[in-house]
């Protein structure tokens, strides 16, 4: 994410109680807190997916916008809000590097509508992401209370990475505009924070931004030395697209030194790695700084061919600070050909994007603007406006380059390498604190055994707990599985499952076997005058009814609307006849109460039992089935046998 843009140890003594119970504290935390990461985590192969949009952004963030946009096209209605936060997250962040803000700004809107933790490491990075597009734009100041929000977020959510993101993020910000004091004071704090994480790759994409910084303190040294690690490392590591822009960072280190040899070498290296990688769209960095470097050359042909190049490769609708940077340059070749229109023209474009700007954060544009606007007026013979464009140069001048901001930003960098120092010692300070708490630990050996074993105790209780709740879950589960959620009697899958295990045993132990099938007798006449609501009344009164007759061998269950399964063991169909005949007359004596009415309901049942010829429960049924049909065409409210 950088691309866009001590832990000291106390031992304190204390009672082996208070040490108890902070890790008992300590392990139902971490007990309860176990569903809460579970609810967060990404499915499986999505993870994949984000993990390899990762990997492809470390090589280029082209490709992983183009992955992950087809990711969101062809999964995006799958996901939930959550995940498709995070894909958005991506998608907005992939945009701000590669400049296409109107996408990035889209995407951001449609993550924040989703309605993200606002503290989470994805709420962070879309504001991060929509301060960044807001400050290329030109609306720093929206952009800096982003940035703020954020920061005081990654605080108070204690999320380091997402902190030393805000520190970078605000240190490019100052540094565009023209705030170098600023942007060294977080370059500074982001740097102290990824040496702590150990991110070696944040680390270099730091040390890239931080290498133009310096070159703008006129640090040449050492902004040529951070450029040239971190293209070895990018390069070392196979990250092209990084060594590309890092690549562009150093020639323009050059430029701004005024070594134009050296400089136009190192743009023609980033021509190289454009063709090597075919990245023709990243070439018109290369391009402008050639113009550039031809136009000091006093080249101007040259510089014009290149510009013409950068013209028709960079960004159709480029950035506010783009403009301006062309505009005066373009003003810049045109004056030195005494082109005069064309130096309105192109003083006019800079002025006009200026306006998104207060002056004092733009003074180095406004004096190369001051600058021009007296060299045109001179060369017009307008001598009194040449003289005060001139004095407003050097007034805005000398607030740029005055001694004190000189004082301070040496300060800066002094502080800077300075605390690099001071963070090693800190490292060292933590080492030694280390050893001694390894030789407290050696000294009380048999004090920290008992320790484990309590907390081995507490633990095995813990998870005694969490097993027990865990089998009364799957109880739960496979109770709600088997049950008829209106009767609360057995549902059909488990009913036939039952009756042909059963029935198997029977078949081996050579005993008898038999069932009832049962239903209600005109049961549409009863939805028809009490509606559903009525017959499920109906339907649990005489789940109740047949219940009070069954044995707790026996199983009943609702394998239909109004259609009853008796499962009897070790019964025969005379027995299983009383059987039925008694839960026949209970129900039809039975008076129901349905919307404050009284009534009755009466049900047939048909009995078959196990025999030589039924030596299938299929067939077993299906004799019972055509008894039970039997009894519907006798007249119902009756029981019929199966006849072998």
């Amino acid at each position: 994410m950088m691309r866009a843009m001590s832990m000291t140890n106390k031992v304190r003594k204390s009672s082996i109680s208070q040490r108890i119970y902070f890790l008992l504290s300590l392990l139902l935390c971490l007990t309860f807190a176990i569903p809460s990461y579970a609810i967060n985590a990404h499915p499986p192969w999505l993870q994949q997916s984000f993990d390899q949009v990762d990997i492809l952004d470390k090589k280029d963030p082209k490709l992983a916008l183009d992955f992950a946009q087809k990711l969101l096209a062809e999964k995006g209605d799958s996901m939930s809000d959550y995940d498709k936060t995070a894909l958005y997250e991506r998608l907005a962040r992939y945009c701000t590097y590669l400049g296409e803000f109107t996408l990035g700004q889209e995407y951001i809107k449609q993550g924040f509508a989703l309605k993200p933790d606002p503290a989470s490491s994805i709420g962070i990075s879309l504001k991060l992401s929509q301060a960044s597009i807001l400050d290329e734009l030109g609306n720093s100041e929206q952009a800096l209370n982003l940035y703020f929000e954020a920061e005081q977020l990654a605080k108070d959510s204690e999320n380091s990475k997402m902190l030393a993101d805000t520190y970078s993020y605000l240190a490019n910000s100052y540094s565009l505009n023209h705030n170098d004091i600023e942007a060294l004071k977080y370059f500074h704090q982001a740097y102290l924070l990824l040496e702590k994480l150990g991110d070696d790759l944040e680390l270099a994409y730091l040390k890239a931004q931080m290498a133009t910084s310096y070159s703008f303190i006129n640090d040449d040294e050492k902004a040529i030395s951070l450029a040239t690690e971190v293209i070895q490392y990018f390069l070392a590591n196979e990250y092209y697209f990084d060594a590309l822009y890092a690549q562009s960072g150093l020639a323009n280190d050059y430029l701004r030194m005024k070594d134009y040899q050296q400089a136009e070498i190192e743009f023609k290296k980033v021509i190289e790695l454009t063709k090597k990688l075919g990245k023709s769209d990243s070439i018109y960095t290369a391009y402008i700084g050639l113009a550039k470097v031809y136009f000091h050359l006093e080249q101007n042909d040259k510089a014009r061919y290149y510009y013409q190049l950068y013209e028709s490769k960079r960004h159709q609708a480029p950035p506010p600070y783009t403009v301006i940077h062309d505009a005066i340059f373009v003003a810049q070749v045109e004056l030195a050909d005494e082109n005069i229109d064309k130096v309105k023209q192109a003083i006019s474009i800079a002025e006009q994007a200026l306006t998104k700007f207060e002056q004092e954060k733009a003074l180095s544009w406004y004096s190369s603007l001051y600058d021009l606007k007296s060299k045109l007026a001179k060369l017009e013979n307008n001598y009194q406006a040449a003289y005060e464009y001139q004095s407003e140069y050097i007034r805005i001048k000398a607030l740029y380059h005055n001694e004190e901001r000189e004082r301070v930003r040496s300060k800066y960098k002094v502080m800077f390498d300075t605390d690099q120092a001071l963070l090693q010692n800190q490292l060292l300070e933590r080492d030694k604190q280390l050893d001694k708490i390894a030789l407290e630990n050696a000294q009380n050996k048999q004090w920290l055994q008992n320790i484990i074993i309590i907390v081995a105790i507490i633990f095995v209780i813990i998870l005694s707990a969490f097993i027990y709740r865990q089998v009364r879950t799957s109880k739960t589960l496979h109770k709600l599985a088997n049950t008829d959620t209106l009767t609360e009697l057995a549902n059909r899958r488990f009913s036939f499952l039952y009756a042909e295990k059963m029935m198997s045993l029977a078949i081996r132990e050579q005993e008898d076997f038999a069932i009832v099938v049962f239903d209600v007798d005109h049961f549409k006449q009863v939805n028809d005058k009490y509606g559903h609501a009525g017959g499920d009344i109906a339907l649990k009164a005489l789940a109740i009814t047949a219940s009070e007759y069954v044995r707790n061998k026996d199983i009943l269950g609702r394998i239909g609307g109004e259609e009853f399964l008796l499962v009897l063991p070790n019964t025969s169909a005379k027995q299983a006849t009383v059987i039925a005949e008694r839960i026949r007359l209970a129900i039809a004596n039975k008076v129901l109460t349905i919307n404050e009415q009284q009534t009755n309901i009466t049900a047939s049942f048909g009995v078959a039992e196990l025999s030589a010829t039924r030596a299938s429960f299929n067939q077993l049924f299906y004799d019972a089935d055509i008894a039970l049909y039997q009894a519907k065409e006798k007249g119902r409210n009756q029981v019929v046998v199966a006849t072998s």
